[in-house]
């Protein structure tokens, strides 16, 4: 039996639901299986951490394109009341993961609520956000990093998002940047813990399919090929976190 990782979604969307779980299920699949909980089910009680994580070895926090902490909205907006809201509704889940070091992986919006969890602010940037691939940078010894086994010194990452974070984490690491349209690429967090502000879980088909199922996700007048690159590089990462997961477990 294969040790299972558990995709904690902030999605709301049935279609970007599915999505995101078949791409991370694709991805991690040869290593691991992949366990789904949403953080918007008010049925799901995040007090007793050890009771949700039974059975699991690692922990993905998943994306969102419903959900945003500033996103340009003003500070009174629902969506932006949400996310705060999740915060503290999972804080006792998140501590949990920071006491024991289970094997984590954020990506996007989960960079950006667990950077948040760790005391960092989350705020739109014109110029950091973008719904593009973007290059990034490995700035540390990718030899010494299990997630970076077998990746380039630099890439094409996919990205979607207004929001970043304002400054790297206490405690935290800075692992990779993008330059100033992306100054927090990715961190590791104690020893096992690490996000991402791009998307390691897509590769160009899945952004030919967003674009066909998403009206209004690229500009007008631009298409896919244009500013997307064929780059599979970033998968490795989430590939490499399965098989972390595994090696644990046995």
């Amino acid at each position: 039996m294969k040790p299972k990782i558990l995709l904690v979604q902030f999605r709301i969307n049935p279609i970007a639901i599915e999505q995101e779980r078949a791409s991370i299920e694709r991805e991690v699949g040869e290593t691991c299986e992949v366990g789904f909980v949403s953080a918007l089910d008010k049925a799901v009680d995040w007090n007793f951490p050890e009771v949700l994580l039974e059975g699991y070895e690692g922990v993905i926090l998943g994306g969102s394109g419903d959900l945003d902490f500033d996103g340009g909205r003003p500070v009174d907006d629902e969506v932006r009341r949400i996310s705060y809201e999740l915060v503290g509704q999972l804080h006792p889940f998140f501590t949990y993961l920071f006491d024991n070091d289970i094997p984590t992986l954020g990506i996007c919006y989960g960079h950006q609520i667990l950077g948040a969890f760790a005391g960092a602010q989350v705020h739109s940037d014109i110029v950091q956000k973008k719904v593009k691939s973007h290059e990034v940078k490995l700035i540390v010894n990718k030899n010494n990093y299990f997630l970076f086994t077998d990746l380039p010194d630099s890439f094409y990452a996919y990205y979607g998002h207004k929001d970043v974070l304002d400054r790297v984490p206490e405690g935290a690491v800075l692992l990779m940047n993008g330059g100033e349209c992306c100054q927090v690429s990715a961190l590791q967090y104690r020893n096992n813990i690490y996000t991402v502000q791009f998307h390691p879980e897509l590769n160009f088909g899945d952004m030919l399919l967003r674009v066909k199922s998403s009206k209004g996700y690229l500009p007008e007048g631009v298409t896919v090929e244009e500013i997307f690159k064929d780059d599979p590089q970033s998968n490795v990462i989430l590939r490499n976190f399965g098989r972390f997961v595994a090696s644990r477990a046995n």
